[in-house]
């Protein structure tokens, strides 16, 4: 069985192009045969909630992927790109992914 991948998208950032992030990390997941199971969108407010609900999901699925179009999907929160890295792996033992660097 593939391991499970899922793709994190802040809707702020993704200028309308949510249909073609998606596919290009479905592509990527593919590629590194990983199965993509969803996308977590979060709000253009960017509160962090869909990434509590992502970090949740990896531990209910007991999942340790996660892709994101660009790293900078994951700047802009309250809490800076590192830390939020850093949660992923601390608390789901999750390996971050990127379409783009």
């Amino acid at each position: 069985m593939e391991a499970l991948i899922y793709g994190y998208v802040r809707d702020d950032l993704a200028d309308g192009h949510c249909a073609e992030m998606e596919d290009a990390m479905s592509t990527l997941a593919r590629a590194a045969g990983l199965c993509f199971a969803a996308t977590f969108h979060e709000s253009t407010g960017g509160d962090g909630t869909a990434f509590a609900e992502l970090t949740r999901e990896l531990l209910r699925a007991d999942a340790h992927h996660v892709v994101v179009p660009s790293l900078d999907h994951l700047a802009g929160q309250t809490i800076p790109r590192d830390i939020l890295i850093a949660k992923l792996a601390q608390d789901a033992a999750a390996r971050l992914w990127t379409v783009q660097g």
